[in-house]
C-alpha cells in the first residue's frame, strides 16, 4: 500500500509547514477549526484540538507575508 504521507514520521509539524502551499496550510487550519467547533457543540466543552498546529500555520503565515512586503518595498 503507497503511502500518502509525503513527510518522515520523525519530522516536526513546524518544519513540515515551511514546505505545504499558503492553500494546504489554508485548509489544515480550516479542517481543524471545524473538528473543534463540531467537537465543542457535541461535548460542550472547550477543546482545543492542536494549539501547536494553529501556531506554527499562523506563524508561517505571517513570515510569508512579511517576507513578501519587504520584496515589495524593494
Amino acid at each position: 500500500m503507497a503511502r500518502s504521507t509525503p513527510f518522515p514520521d520523525d519530522m516536526p509539524f513546524s518544519q513540515r509547514v515551511k514546505s505545504l502551499a499558503d492553500e494546504e496550510l489554508l485548509e489544515i487550519w480550516e479542517e481543524t477549526q471545524q473538528v473543534e467547533l463540531m467537537l465543542n457543540r457535541e461535548m460542550q466543552a472547550a477543546i482545543s484540538l492542536a494549539p501547536e498546529y494553529e501556531r506554527a500555520i499562523v506563524e508561517e503565515l505571517r513570515l510569508r507575508s512579511t517576507r513578501g512586503l519587504c520584496r515589495e518595498a524593494r
